[in-house]
């Protein structure tokens, strides 16, 4: 379990942005994009009792499903929260075409890497009833995203690996509900997860158990640069994809070092650039 305070590490882009994605595969005008909101409890941000009720459901579904998380018994709200929201939550939004048009001035040509929202746009946004700081003052033309299965696409959590001294090396666990499955969601998770990483204060991230099993996300995590480091033999007892049963599955340590592949927004550009620092 990923644990520890980090110390000594500043958030070097301030203010985290909200973010657009794309949704390239199976994209239609109800489901065209995807609105990163950054959470920082620490800050001060608070999410509504409807959304945490969906979020805490959609883990405790992927405990149950028993294929990619190593725990086994349902969680309580409060042990959930404990545990998936107590450091920073990077939340996804779906978002419609014209949502999509209102916010960016070009609903074609959102570059798959992301493009940050700026301050007149993230204050025509308004989730639901939830108490985050970058969406307190709404403007005259509000996009309002109800907290609602068919609006909330994905979640992930970024804290420590490490305690004290090896605190500069991230964790992420990632959630994509069955409702928003097919549409790339993943996909979108990770490459936002390189630039959240980064943008909240870490230098790299190391993930502890990737299941051998969940071969889309080793494919996933190597095409985006990540390396697998080490592999536990039978680190796993999963249950099985099909029929009843268990299986002893091998699991993959898997690093990233976000000076390689970490991003930041090159502002005067208009684009994103690789972190060389």
């Amino acid at each position: 379990m990923a644990y520890g305070k980090v110390r000594n590490i500043l958030k070097p882009l301030g203010d985290v942005p909200a973010r657009i994605y794309p949704i390239e595969i199976n994209a239609t005008d109800a489901r065209a994009a995807i609105l990163t909101v950054p959470i920082d409890f620490n800050a001060g941000d608070e999410l509504d009792a409807e959304l945490v009720k969906k979020l805490h459901d959609d883990f405790n579904e992927a405990i149950d499903e028993g294929r990619t998380y190593p725990q086994e018994d349902i969680m309580d709200v409060e042990s959930y929260k404990a545990y998936f929201m107590s450091y920073d939550l990077v939340l996804g939004f779906l978002l419609t075409r014209a949502q999509l048009e209102n916010i960016h001035s070009s609903s074609v040509n959102v570059p798959s890497l992301g493009a940050p929202l700026t301050s007149s746009q993230l204050s025509s946004i308004k989730i639901g009833t939830s108490k985050i700081r970058a969406f307190s003052q709404a403007g005259e033309k509000n996009i309002n995203l109800p907290n609602q299965s068919d609006t909330y696409a994905f979640a992930y959590y970024i804290k420590p690996n490490y305690p004290g001294r090896s605190s500069h090396l991230c964790n992420g666990g990632f959630v994509v509900p069955s409702s928003t499955r097919g549409l790339g969601l993943g996909r979108i998770a990770a490459r936002s997860f390189c630039f959240y990483g980064p943008a909240v204060g870490y230098r790299g991230s190391v993930f502890n158990l990737v299941y051998a099993s969940n071969e889309a996300s080793v494919r996933l995590w190597t095409k985006l640069g990540f390396t697998n480091v080490g592999r536990i033999p039978e680190a796993g007892r999963l249950k099985k994809a099909e029929g009843d049963g268990q299986e002893y599955v091998d699991a993959w340590v898997v690093h990233g070092d976000f000076r390689k592949i970490g991003y930041k927004d090159r502002e005067e550009q208009g684009g994103v650039g690789c972190i060389r620092a």
